[in-house]
């Protein structure tokens, strides 16, 4: 894997130079970062993220750097929208100016001068994130052939009004994206820039939470992605991947606005979202074109889940078992067995990769089916996939309208039991089965009755 240094200096406005290479990265290992990376540089052509970056974030060392990564995305291909939060900003100009900072439940009550207070403090950090960006097209190794960094007056709003008892004033909600105009900007190559402010159709301007402006035009907008660079404290570990059940569990116990935000947006057709810490070098890049990412991310609960194989499949079987095949732990199958046999295979792939693989072998005499080949890739037996393949199988032979499960293993005996199956008799194999049974390998049957 390529180092985060090096990562840092591809998303970077700075140009590169031998001196900033350096000697710690070896040509090798720069090879093996873009081999794993280019069939995602293929595959996020053309897709639309939305990317939010809290104001946090921006009062880091290294917001350069991470601009430089989101000007990289655009370079790369992707259509990006950016959207900034702006909270510390905004409290900092409160606090010297001796004004009150009012937060009830996590939104700001926005009087009149607060929100003047906001605006220049939107204002000026979006001319400073304007500045980097543009810096990070004009510089090598960036070229952007687009016309650049764009903002505008693209979403309205309305009022909170109030909540609890609690008067908002003009912190506002977000009406409407305007999609239309969104769309023809990222046609041409632009990066859209979204600030947390905008004006309600009777002409009253609102401040705003930059996640849910984030969250709205991911929505509106369809987008692929939904990025979230923001610290979410030592209090909240997040796993590198969630589901959306997983997800409102999680919430459930932390209350966490921008996961209401995130939930919504994956829930409406959003694809994927990611929430990537701003300390980590070259997380936005590592997160988004490797395979196994550095981050949390969040989906339908699609990602990761098995279904039925096809011929396009068989090599990445063949890859996945035959280290366990020479070890003995699995039976051994030609290419031309697997061929003839893909349509009892069920597999798991991740972003063209088979990660998972497993068959089952109906015998309709017998009313049951033999589940065999179960197999996980080693870097990916954290979670759950290896008994949601197991589950899958078995549902495949429920549907059949058989009555029992059976398999042969000579390593996975106490696993199967902690899914309730149970041992059983040689005699008690369909006659087939008895008859091909290898006695070198002294496999334990096991079963589970499922109807």
């Amino acid at each position: 894997m390529v180092s985060c240094g090096i990562l840092r200096l591809l998303g970077s406005p700075l140009p590169l130079s031998s001196r900033q290479f350096g000697m710690s990265v070896s040509n090798q290992s720069l090879v093996g970062f873009f081999r794993e990376a280019a069939p995602y540089i293929h595959m996020h052509q053309g897709k639309v993220f939305v990317v939010a970056i809290s104001g946090e974030a921006l009062e880091r060392n290294n917001a350069p750097e991470i601009l430089g990564d989101i000007a990289l995305l655009s370079t790369l291909g992707a259509r990006i929208i950016l959207v900034h939060g702006a909270r510390p900003q905004i409290d900092k100009q409160l606090s010297k100016e001796n004004h009150p900072s009012d937060i009830y439940n996590g939104l700001r009550i926005t009087d009149d001068k607060t929100l003047a207070i906001a605006k220049k403090a939107i204002g000026q950090l979006r001319i400073d994130i304007e500045n980097y960006l543009n810096q990070a097209f004009n510089k090598p190794p960036i070229i952007n052939n687009g016309p650049g960094v764009l903002s505008g007056n693209l979403l309205s709003t309305r009022p909170v009004g109030i909540l609890d008892g609690v008067d908002h004033l003009l912190t506002g909600r977000v009406r409407k994206i305007n999609t239309m105009l969104l769309e023809q900007l990222l046609v041409q190559s632009n990066i859209i820039l979204m600030s947390p402010i905008g004006h309600s159709p009777i002409g009253q301007t609102h401040n705003l939470r930059y996640e849910e402006v984030a969250a709205c035009t991911a929505t509106t907008i369809k987008a692929d992605k939904l990025i979230i660079i923001q610290d979410m404290g030592d209090s909240l570990q997040l796993p590198r991947q969630l589901n959306l059940n997983a997800l409102k569990q999680l919430n459930k116990h932390h209350a966490i606005p921008l996961l209401d935000d995130i939930d919504i947006a994956v829930s409406s057709g959003v694809n994927r979202a990611h929430i990537i810490q701003p300390s980590l070098p070259g997380g936005v890049i590592l997160e988004l074109y490797t395979r196994d990412g550095v981050s949390c991310m969040i989906d339908n609960g699609d990602y990761d889940t098995p279904r039925p194989a096809n011929e396009q499949d068989i090599q990445g079987i063949i890859e996945l078992i035959t280290p366990w095949q020479l070890q003995g732990i699995l039976a051994k199958r030609s290419r031309e067995q697997i061929e003839a046999e893909i349509n009892y295979f069920s597999v798991i792939e991740r972003d063209g990769r088979i990660i998972g693989c497993a068959a089952l072998y109906p015998h309709k005499n017998h009313s049951s089916a033999e589940l065999a080949c179960l197999v996980i890739d080693p870097k990916y037996r954290s979670g759950s996939r290896g008994s949601n393949l197991a589950e899958h199988m078995i549902d495949k032979a429920r549907r059949a309208g058989l009555e029992k499960v059976f398999l042969l293993t000579t390593q996975s005996i106490d696993w199967f039991k902690e899914r309730g199956f149970e041992e059983m008799d040689l005699g008690e194999l369909p006659t087939s089965k008895q008859l091909t049974y290898n006695t070198d390998r002294n496999s334990r049957a096991l079963s589970l009755t499922i109807r």
